[in-house]
């Protein structure tokens, strides 16, 4: 059956008067009309073409954003043409003329209409057509969207779109489903996850199954469109699941041996584990239920599967901008526009998430905010005008518009959802302590913001304030160090992870080995109920070997100016260490010496914009980098650095090649952060403790049980905390003896503070002090209001 003859219309599109929230995203897509209009150009190779952002970038992308903004603005009772600086007509118009280029440049379009030889975008994609014909599965059916988006919008058009264009769709959904109509769903977990190929696989042969209807084959297709449905979410576990789930099969003959999930329900993509490939499942739910939208027909429930697990982590580490928070660090540009409106909506609307409903709202207040800075655009302009990301000229992001172009279609056919938890209820659900066994990391969420620790792909820590990943970004390798080894490549072989994990806290030990088993990687990280961090790291060598650069305690400081933002990205980023505070301030150049490099010789403390106080101690010098000129970009920021070591070292078998210990103080003012004390005790070969804020933290990076006396000297005036344990007091000086089982890390909350004269033992049971003096001569010990003296030998117990 030809494709005009199966063509199946969307004629029951009933969409919802404005909402609160669509009104919003209204909003932000008619502040985006001028510059959609800017990037728009006619295309004269057919009558009534046109394209935007030059009509050149992957997948037809560029042009189906613009599109499908366009459209959904025009289909609004409510648009604002004094604002879209353009009437309905117009945007009805020049996204009409966007389907129907992109229908002639599709490989099923006429052979000459290829598109413009020069664009914005990379250049193999000028000249030629989309739909990656001959281009391999991954470029292939990464068109699903394209593909379906192109019905979408013809559909929103309505009465403008004629039998021409409407065949031509058609014939392209025709090509996708000869394509992908029978092919069964890709498995892929480790490195590259398949989650967000079958996500976009499942949209466009959703769009097929719907859009042709009356062909024959039409139930296959949309019995595959299912398989791709289901497959986008599989984890292992469900191999083992024999639950009756739908047509009289389990969900164990759905998964058979397709999985896209870990089993702790996140997703890694380009070797890390990665939010924006976990949210995809999510994400691609939302687009199916707009391509079922526009039909009137119901989504099946395949397309929720798994969908509320894998939510359920992407709200927890979900920051206070709605950002998902990237524990293995990002490769795209870390603050995108839109932080993530679509997820969260479609867990709001359609998986009927109360927290959801909360979290899109702090993502679309970000969205509004930082498109205000950026006067109605997707990407600051003079970024767009001198930064490339990892792929593209930074212009052609402007195509992100997509996303709030999709939040408000979802909004209009499916409404607001459910009424959002309040702001105190959800940080009590979401805060305390988890541990990701499959993906590798912990997470913290606190009252100060959150904190990961990941040990596997990229060994980091983000400890973030309540900005969240607007203060500092999520680079990869934050924090922990990277050491280069002469002829020893990097390598990373795990020996040993324990992870503490309390209620509203965590110690973790990390030890492995590293540049081809040439060094070995120690890492003791607390994560304090406070919020604040400890953090030991230490680097030996296990062979004689040239060390030729060390870093630690790297991380990446955003320095955006977001002048909708009144609390922060203010442009500047001011650096408080006892020297004095220096301010940096935050652009983008093309001259690489337009950057500003500052170091410190082992600063006590450093403090960043109030924001973050650091207390350390390192092996090398302290530098601030305040970049101006970037390749790739992944945000206007800077970055520090602890301890830096540069230059060709020899380091014998057995030496340390670097160290740091460090407290970071999230929400902390560069004056208490003078007065901060960190403490690194007096361990046992093979072992770390750290005392500050009334916590001990302890590792054991050995291979056998450790009886340890740990020994610290305290400032005469300043009272003595004491420990679970035996606590032996002579002055200022304080052992504390504890057994430390292999591999294992241990946080401690001080039971108490005391101050002491003389020598004294005390041991912490239950709720009691016993304090005992074992001296020749008489001793005093203060617990609050009350000193005790105790004669040689003597035995108290405590408050």
């Amino acid at each position: 059956m030809l494709p005009r003859e199966a063509l199946t219309k969307p004629t029951a599109l009933q969409l919802r008067p404005e909402t609160a929230l669509s009104r919003r995203y209204l909003q932000v897509i008619q502040k985006w009309i001028p510059t959609g209009v800017r990037y728009f150009a006619p295309w004269p190779v057919r009558p009534e073409c046109g394209h935007f952002l030059g009509g050149c970038h992957w997948y037809g992308i560029e042009s189906i954003g613009g599109a499908l903004a366009f459209a959904a603005a025009a289909s609004s009772p409510e648009y604002d043409p004094a604002v879209g600086g353009c009437s309905r007509e117009d945007l009805r118009t020049m996204a009409r003329q966007a389907i129907r280029y992109l229908c002639f440049t599709h490989d099923s379009g006429p052979p000459d209409c290829v598109r413009p030889a020069q664009g914005l975008g990379r250049t193999e994609n000028c000249g030629t057509k989309w739909g990656e014909r001959g281009l391999g599965f991954f470029r292939e059916s990464q068109c699903g969207t394209t593909v379906s988006g192109l019905a979408i919008a013809a559909t929103l058009l309505g009465d403008a779109i004629d039998d021409e264009t409407w065949g031509m769709i058609a014939t392209i959904h025709a090509d996708y489903a000869a394509r992908f109509g029978t092919m069964d769903p890709k498995s892929g977990i480790y490195v590259n996850t398949q989650m967000e190929e079958n996500g976009w696989t499942s949209c466009g042969l959703a769009s097929v199954a719907l859009l042709l209807a009356g062909d024959p084959a039409a139930a296959t297709w949309a019995a595959t469109a299912k398989r791709w449905m289901f497959s986008t979410s599989a984890a292992p576990q469900d191999a083992k699941d024999q639950r009756m789930f739908a047509d009289g099969k389990t969900i164990a003959q759905w998964t058979g041996e397709t999985f896209t999930a870990l089993p702790d329900y996140m997703a890694e993509n380009h070797g890390m584990v990665h939010p924006n490939y976990t949210g995809a499942s999510v994400l691609f739910t939302g687009y199916l239920g707009i391509i079922h939208g526009i039909h009137g027909a119901p989504l099946p429930d395949h397309a929720f599967f798994n969908r509320t697990k894998i939510y359920e982590q992407l709200k927890l580490t979900t920051d206070r901008t709605g950002s998902l928070h990237p524990v293995q660090g990002m490769d795209w540009p870390y603050l995108f526009t839109d932080p993530g409106t679509v997820t969260h909506a479609a867990a709001a609307v359609l998986l009927r998430d109360a927290d959801a409903a909360r979290l899109e709202r702090w993502a679309l207040a970000t969205l509004e905010a930082r498109q205000d800075s950026q006067g109605g655009r997707m990407i600051n302009a003079k970024v767009a005008e001198v930064c490339h990301d990892i792929q593209d000229p930074m212009a052609i992001r402007e195509c992100l518009i997509t996303g709030p172009a999709y939040t408000y279609i979802l909004h209009r056919l499916h409404g607001d959802g459910p009424a959002p938890i309040a702001e105190r209820a959800l940080e009590a659900k979401l805060r305390g302590v988890k541990v990701f066994p499959h993906s590798g990391f912990v997470f913290q969420r606190h009252p100060q913001g959150q904190t990961s620790l990941a040990w596997r792909n990229c060994q980091m820590a983000l400890p973030l304030n309540r900005d969240g990943i607007q203060t500092v970004a999520p680079a990869s390798h934050s924090w922990l160090g990277r050491v280069t080894i002469t002829d020893r490549p990097d390598s990373q072989e795990e020996i040993s992870v324990h992870v503490d994990q309390q209620t509203q806290a965590f110690a973790a030990a990390l030890v492995l080995n590293r540049a081809q088993g040439a060094a070995r990687q120690e890492v003791l990280y607390a994560g304090l109920p406070d919020g604040s961090s400890l953090s030991f790291e230490r680097w030996t060598a296990r062979e004689t070997v040239e060390v030729t650069e060390v870093t630690q305690g790297f991380l990446r400081i955003i320095n955006e100016r977001y002048a909708a933002m009144k609390d922060n990205c203010r442009g500047w980023r001011d650096i408080a260490t006892p020297e004095g505070t220096t301010r940096f301030e935050g652009f983008v150049s093309a001259d690489p010496s337009s950057d500003i490099i500052r170091t410190y010789d082992h600063p006590a403390w450093l403090n960043v914009d109030g924001r973050i106080g650091l207390v350390f101690q390192g092996s090398g010098e302290t530098v601030y980098h305040n970049r101006h000129h970037f390749n790739p970009w992944w945000a206007t920021a800077d970055d520090l650095t602890l301890s830096r070591l540069a230059g060709p070292r020899r380091i014998a078998a057995g030496k340390v090649i670097t160290e740091l210990a460090a407290l970071i103080v999230p929400g902390q003012s560069a004056t208490a952060t003078a007065k901060s004390r960190l403490l690194r005790l007096r361990a046992p070969a093979g072992c770390a403790a750290l005392i500050a804020r009334g916590h001990l933290a302890v590792a054991n990076f050995s291979a056998k049980t450790v009886v340890a006396r740990l020994q610290a000297t305290f400032d005469p005036q300043t009272p003595l905390p004491v420990f679970a344990g035996v606590t032996q007091i002579a002055g200022p000086a304080a052992t504390y003896t504890l057994t430390l089982q292999p591999g294992h890390a241990t946080l401690l909350k001080a039971e108490a503070e005391v101050t002491i004269t003389g020598e004294l033992e005390i041991t912490s049971a239950g709720k009691s002090l016993i304090a005992h003096n074992p001296g020749k001569t008489a001793a005093t010990v203060t617990l609050g209001t009350k000193t005790t003296k105790l004669r040689p030998g003597q035995t108290v117990k405590l408050g």
